[in-house]
């Protein structure tokens, strides 16, 4: 498989290298979100603290796109893109740049592309396709606070972001669309083991309806001992009027990647979650979601309640405030958050519960 990427990587890159050095159009973007979150936990040992955060609702990120014409309705290109931190904390284990993608420069997309009527393959650095489906089908469209991103992500092990990978997306084909990646060593820590890895998902969508389901696996070859990580995740919503009714059911069997002082394996993870959002206004929108996360051999049970509401104050401009709700209800270690690095833990013990109210802005330049 080393060698199929290595092949493959060199083909696309020369052909990008092919087109003049004056594509036919650079786009640039970013997203930045930023705010005040106040954080109780509750329980022994428990503490306080508000603080400025990154990414209440969003990650943090610029980049950068190119495409020119090939003829024949062939279009290439690339993108490059990088997440950040808008502080450096002391407390935190890597740079500012890092947060919200492994560690290395243009952390989150490093890639090359050809696209055209056939669809559209991608090489490097790119989103995790099985991720997308998770943020198509939760309640409060993937929020750093009181959403299934804490449990599905950081104790779950799905990674958001896959390096060394090829991927395949399908054009549109009566409201279907297909995807899918096959991932080479995946080196995004020195700790890493995944030695392999691959991605499929469908997602459907037609009027008021839409659907998705994905499967992920990672391999372990490099480590006998550890078993190979996989799992499923399905959503779907359904708009009626000014509501919009989404839920999602993820199943995940990671036996790594666990905090300290958690279970070491959670062979049957599954994380539901139900809720959606309903628009005020065509500038106001409140959101909601309850999830639940369980594993009853690793005794883990964690129940998430999330509410928010966002308001477009002027062109690009989101003001934002959020309530999450978290508590551990079993003997597991759980984290309850998905914020970037902060000052207060981010994880609650047996019989600790944690509360956050997120105020904040989210500038979307696109």
């Amino acid at each position: 498989m080393k060698a199929l990427f290595k092949h493959t990587i060199i083909a696309t890159s020369l052909a990008a290298a092919s087109m003049s050095a004056h594509a036919d159009g650079f786009n640039f973007y970013a997203l930045i979100d930023g705010g005040m979150a106040s954080n109780n936990i509750r329980g022994a040992g428990g503490t306080s603290r508000t603080e400025f955060v990154t990414g209440g609702y969003a990650p943090n990120f610029v980049g950068m796109t190119g495409e020119k014409s090939l003829g024949n309705g062939l279009k290439g290109g690339f993108q490059i893109e990088q997440g950040f931190l808008l502080t450096n904390n002391p407390t935190a284990t890597n740079n500012s740049r890092f947060f919200f993608g492994p560690d290395s420069i243009a952390n989150r997309q490093a890639n090359v592309y050809a696209s055209g009527s056939f669809g559209t393959v991608r090489a490097g650095t790119q989103p995790n396709i099985a991720f997308k489906s998770v943020l198509l089908g939760d309640a409060r469209n993937g929020s750093n606070y009181g959403s299934s991103l804490a449990a599905v992500v950081i104790d779950g092990g799905l990674g958001t972001v896959d390096t060394s990978a090829i991927s395949y997306t399908s054009p549109l084909m009566s409201g279907f669309t297909l995807a899918g990646s096959l991932v080479s060593s995946q080196r995004a820590t020195p700790t890493s083991n995944v030695t392999s890895g691959a991605r499929l998902s469908a997602n459907y969508s037609k009027d008021a309806f839409s659907a998705t389901v994905a499967t992920f696996t990672n391999n372990t070859k490099s480590v006998p001992s550890t078993p190979n990580a996989n799992g499923w995740v399905t959503g779907a919503n359904y708009k009626f009027g000014a509501f919009t009714l989404k839920g999602s059911y993820i199943t995940e069997k990671n036996p790594g990647n666990r905090p300290a002082g958690a279970a070491a394996a959670l062979n049957s993870l599954k994380t539901f979650g139900i809720g959606g959002n309903y628009d005020l206004s065509s500038e106001t929108t409140l959101d909601f979601g309850v999830f639940r996360t369980a594993d009853s051999k690793a005794k883990y049970k964690m129940n998430t309640t999330g509410v928010g509401i966002q308001h477009k104050f002027i062109k690009d401009l989101t003001l934002y405030a959020q309530y999450a709700y978290v508590k551990n209800n079993d003997a597991a270690t759980v984290a309850y958050n998905f914020a970037g690095p902060t000052i207060q833990p981010g994880s609650i013990s047996r019989g600790q519960s944690a509360s956050t109210l997120n105020i904040g802005a989210l500038y979307a330049f696109f």
